[in-house]
């Protein structure tokens, strides 16, 4: 009887432990300089940074845009970015914000924010590559003009999804 009853407390204090972590808040973000976390991969020159280099500002012109990844890998998280989209025609740029593995297996998750003609709709495009497969494409036709004001995107990946 001891042992049933030993195994049910510790069932129990597993219990209250998995509640009590289930119900904890979550952590806010941490406001950081922009270079201790990412890295210019490419035209650094295009890259202007305000606010003591909290925030960056990317340019684009006739001959390059520019690029940049972070300093460190990751496993899961909560990855947001703040995007004002280039107004007008702006067909043939695409402005995208993806997460991507380095190894051969090529697994990647995909923001593309495609360029348009003067008054078409804006068109944002998601994929998904798992093991270098993708086909997971998905349009979103937006409801507001992406090139007015800046918008929050952000990706949830965790063990149990992506969302």
């Amino acid at each position: 009887m001891k042992e049933a009853t030993a195994g049910f407390l510790l069932a129990a204090a597993v219990a209250v432990l998995l509640r009590g972590a289930a119900a904890a808040p979550p952590r806010k973000p941490v406001d950081v300089p922009f270079e201790k976390n990412y890295v210019p991969t490419w035209a650094e020159d295009h890259i202007q940074y305000l606010n003591g280099g909290r925030e960056v500002q990317l340019s684009l012109d006739k001959s390059t845009g520019t690029g940049f990844q972070t300093r460190g890998s990751y496993l899961f998280g909560h990855f947001s970015m703040h995007i004002k989209l280039v107004g007008g025609d702006s067909a043939g740029t695409v402005t995208a914000f993806y997460l991507s593995s380095q190894n051969s297996e090529h697994d990647e998750i995909d923001f593309e924010f495609l360029g348009n003609r003067t008054g078409q709709p804006y068109i944002l495009q998601t994929n998904v590559f798992s093991g270098g497969k993708g086909d997971r494409e998905q349009r979103i036709y937006l409801w507001f003009d992406p090139t007015k004001e800046y918008h929050s995107y952000s990706v949830l990946w965790n063990l149990y999804m992506i969302a």
